[in-house]
C-alpha cells in the first residue's frame, strides 16, 4: 500500500512571509521622510557650541579642508560658515572599494541668540577644527542694575 503525505500549507504562513517582507521594506525606507530627502542626515560641518555673558565659542570639524577653503561672515544675529572639500580622486588603476568622506560645496548658517561685535569675531584652525570666538556686541551684554535702599 503505498502512503501518500499531502502537504498542507499553514493558513497563517502568508501573513509571516508579508509580515517580514514589510519588516524589510521598513529597514531600507527608514532613512528617508515624506520629501524623499535623507532624514538622520547630520548638518556639515559638526559643531559644539558654548555660550557665556561674553559671547560664544563654535568648534567646527573641517578634516581636510585648509583654511583658504572656507569663508566665515557675521551680520548682526547669523553666522555663516562656507567652503569646499576638494575631492580626493585615486590614482589610474586604483579601484574605489568605499566612499565615505563628504566633498563638495558646504554652507552652514547659524542665528546666534545675540547680536555679535563683528569686529572683534576671531577664527584659528588647528587639527581640522575652526574655532571661532564670537563676542557679543557690548550694547547686547548683560548689564548688572544697581539697587538702592
Amino acid at each position: 500500500m503505498l502512503n501518500l503525505v499531502t502537504w498542507q500549507r499553514n493558513p497563517w504562513s502568508i501573513f509571516d512571509e508579508l509580515e517580514s517582507l514589510q519588516a524589510d521594506m521598513n529597514r531600507a525606507f527608514s532613512g528617508w521622510d515624506r520629501r524623499g530627502a535623507r532624514r538622520g542626515r547630520a548638518a556639515f560641518p559638526p559643531l559644539n557650541v558654548w555660550a557665556s555673558d561674553d559671547g560664544l565659542v563654535i568648534d567646527a570639524e573641517l578634516p581636510g579642508v585648509t583654511p583658504e577653503d572656507v569663508d566665515v561672515s557675521v551680520m548682526g544675529d547669523e553666522l555663516t560658515l562656507q567652503g569646499r572639500i576638494n575631492v580626493v580622486e585615486p590614482a589610474e588603476g586604483d579601484v574605489t572599494h568605499r566612499q565615505e568622506r563628504a566633498a563638495g560645496e558646504f554652507k552652514r548658517t547659524l542665528r546666534l541668540p545675540f547680536r555679535a561685535d563683528t569686529g572683534a569675531v576671531k577664527a584659528t584652525y588647528k587639527n581640522g577644527i575652526l574655532r571661532l570666538s564670537v563676542p557679543r556686541s557690548e550694547e547686547e551684554k548683560p548689564k548688572k542694575i544697581e539697587i538702592s535702599a
